[in-house]
């Protein structure tokens, strides 16, 4: 018994290990919808035969073009610029800087030359390499992304094109069209002064997000209050034995090791997030390298998570008589002991199957379904086993990341070679094909064509948005159950809020049109709400030691009948006296004339009245 007892305790060990890497390498990933482009924006429509243009160009025929107005600026839609894709020249590695390569025999007379901008080639502006190509009478210039170094407009007199195309393969998809497409053009025209529509991505996102966090903040709650009630139970009666044929839960939920909450300091917190702010500076310099290891951690999670939020159905069909059980042998893997009956066994394989789809068809076009079905799980899963145990966690964990968030996407530019965002760069995944999958994701739903000038073709949330305030709703929830609140109170206002929080940050991407840091909204929005209420209504301290003071005191409230007076009644005395309450209250009932006897016996409140129960939601706490 000792040696599957030390196995279970390994198990739960190192579930708990896994879970918070997991959220390790979840929170530092935030909401980033576009990166902050100077100048100004564009569209290229790219037209495979030499006819009229088409009405409503798809994705692959749209590319996203930034112009550079004090150079030159581009037309309006009905003046725009027509050239044919046979009159763009790929230059490659050239150098075109004033002191670079000789470009008399690159045949540039009426082309439009596409440069490599990899200041590794060349280290000057973009209007001293457009006036270079303009002296060997080039029709425009075409840079493969925005050049940082400054310059005085001034001192330059273009008249060519000067564009850049902003998307990672656009280079790749223009010699395409004109490999494929020899007789084709593309046109040109600048969206300044256009109306921008709203995507209604961005409402998908938020009922997901919203659905994500009420679901794993109520099943949080709900978990703690069944896991409380029943340590208290374990404490007052002995160990019932086990029934060996009734099947067990293998997500390890519900287990005589299992905590009430993470135990956690405000030391281990800082610590926690100092290890993201590595972990995010690591992804920058060597993201090639290491997207796939967080690729990999996030089928496993998820994995365990799509297993874990399912299995209660599972569990529900034993109840069914007619269906048969079939039991498979114990398989002990060292990290974990599995019993599985069949229906386990085959829910273990489909979770398992639905990441490593994902994994195999990450860059289909349909991949994001799975993607946010696994990362809704997971969000579920992590917010169900990473409870808080008080206010004051939550808020340093809060704080620390609401600052964290701010210095990775303002601050970083101002010192980052190219004025590049650490986070932007990390969660857009620099010039690598391959993106963090930390992230829910919807494809643009509008259909004007300037929704190719976000940096993908996806409105993105990260689940760091989801389950950092997320964890303070699981903690309000479990707050609500433990003092027995009316209406849920400190559930309902940080719900509101977060959604309120969420709205900010959409308006806030959609007024600016820059990457946004999620938590720069969301942990006012939801912190200070939750604090003031509390503080008003004389439960901050309680809240916010939360389960450490929990642990000292007892808080009973009557029933709805007693005065207010009377509620909340701190009792200091010890469990083993409620024994002689109760022969106290026998013998005032006995000493009582017959007569009265039932009377009286009516208004003395009943002592299950006054000690709560998980029932009637009181507080009894040891």
């Amino acid at each position: 018994t000792s040696t599957r007892d030390n196995i279970v305790i390994h198990t739960s060990m190192f579930k708990q290990v896994f879970q918070c890497l997991c959220l390790f390498q979840s929170v530092w990933f935030h909401s980033v919808k576009a990166q902050n482009l100077e100048n100004e924006y564009g569209i290229l429509v790219v037209e495979e035969t030499d006819g009229e243009k088409t009405e409503s160009p798809d994705n692959d025929h749209l590319f996203c073009v930034v112009y550079y107005p004090s150079i030159k600026n581009i037309s309006e839609k009905e003046n725009s610029s027509k050239y044919p894709l046979s009159q763009i020249l790929n230059l490659e590695d050239t150098n075109t800087c004033d002191d670079g390569d000789d470009l008399s025999g690159e045949g540039l007379d009426g082309k439009l030359g596409y440069i490599n901008t990899n200041t590794s080639i060349a280290n000057c502006s973009i209007a001293e390499r457009a006036a270079r190509l303009q002296e060997f009478k080039a029709a425009g210039l075409i840079s493969d992304r925005i050049l940082q170094k400054k310059f005085n407009a001034s001192d330059f007199n273009i008249t060519i094109e000067v564009l850049t195309l902003v998307e990672r393969n656009a280079k790749e998809r223009m010699m395409k069209f004109q490999k494929d497409s020899p007789d084709g053009y593309f046109y040109i025209y600048s969206t300044k002064g256009d109306d921008r529509s709203f995507d209604l991505s961005l409402v998908v996102i938020l009922l997901m997000a919203v659905s994500t966090v009420i679901l794993g903040s109520l099943w949080s709650g709900y978990a703690k209050q069944s896991l409380r009630m029943k340590k208290e139970r374990e404490n007052n009666m002995e160990n019932r034995a086990e029934d060996p044929d009734c099947v067990q839960p293998q997500d390890g939920s519900g287990g005589q090791e299992e905590e009430l909450s993470v135990q956690v300091s405000p030391l281990l917190v800082l610590f926690f997030v100092c290890c993201m702010c590595s972990m995010l500076v690591l992804l920058y310099f060597f993201f090639n390298q290491l997207v796939y290891v967080i690729m990999t951690m996030f089928c496993i999670a998820s994995s365990l998570a799509m297993y874990s939020c399912l299995e209660p159905i599972v569990m529900a069909s034993y109840q069914i008589p007619c269906l048969p059980v079939l039991r498979l042998p114990r398989c002990n893997l060292y990290l974990c002991v599995l019993q599985l009956e069949l229906r386990q066994l085959l829910l273990l394989v489909a979770s398992i199957g639905t990441a490593a789809t994902w994994f195999v068809f990450r860059k289909a076009d349909w991949s994001w379904v799975i993607q946010d079905l696994l990362g809704i799980m997971f969000s579920i899963n992590m917010l169900k086993v990473l409870r808080l145990p008080s206010l004051k966690i939550c808020t340093i964990l809060l704080s620390a990341l609401f600052f964290y968030d701010i210095f990775f996407v303002f601050i970083t530019p101002l010192f980052m070679e190219g004025g590049k965002s650490v986070m932007v760069e990390v969660a857009t995944g620099h010039s690598s094909d391959e993106q963090l999958p930390m992230v829910l994701r919807v494809p643009h739903l509008s259909t004007d064509p300037s929704r190719v000038c976000y940096v993908h073709t996806y409105s993105l949330l990260g689940f760091g948005d989801i389950l950092v305030p997320g964890l303070l709703l699981s903690f309000a929830h479990s707050y609500d159950l433990l003092t027995g609140i009316k209406y849920k109170l400190y559930w309902i206002i940080t719900t509101v809020a977060y959604i309120l929080g969420l709205i900010a940050t959409f308006i806030s991407l959609f007024v600016m049109n820059s990457a946004q840091p999620a938590l720069l909204y969301l942990v006012p929005f939801t912190l200070i709400p939750t604090i003031l209420v509390a503080w008003i209504r004389g439960d901050l301290a309680s809240m916010w030691e939360g389960d450490l003071k929990a642990g000292d005191k007892k808080f009973v409230t009557t029933s709805a009948g007693l005065p207010h007076s009377n509620t909340g009644l701190q009792v200091d005395e010890e469990q083993d006296n409620d024994d002689d309450t109760d022969d106290d209250l026998d013998d005032a009932k006995d000493n009582l004339p017959n007569g009265q006897a039932s009377t009286e016996s009516a208004q003395i409140p009943d002592q299950d009245n006054l000690i709560s129960t998980p029932d009637k939601n009181k507080l009894l706490e040891n």
